[in-house]
């Protein structure tokens, strides 16, 4: 009975906390944005060159000194493209598609952390004026 009671009462205490933890769904450098484990993660397609950009809960830059990743995104064509990310500086990985993207992207992002966790940020492609709509998230460790 008391594992009971306390299974519940951590729930309850924590669905308030979960609720804040999601990111919002535009990023400040105006692309699509979610969570992914400790990150918010930020996708900006430019043509062919993607750029990722990282925060933390709070919304604080987190370096991208020593991270690496890979994104699998729907290029303009409809195939999908796998794309090798590199750390750019500050808060950035970026990586060159080797087909045009568009500028809503649908597929994943993972992120190799410092210590070799893996995170895994996905989105889905949505019209900015369509509010029902979220990016996915989903945790890999």
């Amino acid at each position: 009975m008391k594992l009971r009671t306390f299974v519940i009462s951590a729930v309850l205490f924590s669905a308030p906390s979960l609720a804040f933890a999601h990111a919002a769904k535009i990023g400040e450098h105006g692309g699509q944005q979610t969570d992914a484990s400790v990150f918010h993660v930020e996708v900006v397609a430019k043509d062919t060159k993607l750029e990722v950009y990282l925060h933390d809960h709070s919304t604080r830059a987190v370096p991208s000194a020593g991270l690496k990743g890979v994104a699998i995104f729907k290029a303009v064509d409809g195939k999908p493209v796998r794309i090798p990310l590199e750390s750019a500086g500050d808060n950035e990985l970026t990586g060159v598609s080797p087909s045009p993207l568009p500028a809503q992207l649908e597929g994943a992002v993972q992120i190799t952390t410092l210590t070799g966790s893996v995170v895994q940020g996905k989105f889905v492609a949505h019209d900015h004026d369509d509010h029902e709509h979220e990016a996915e998230h989903v945790h890999v460790h």
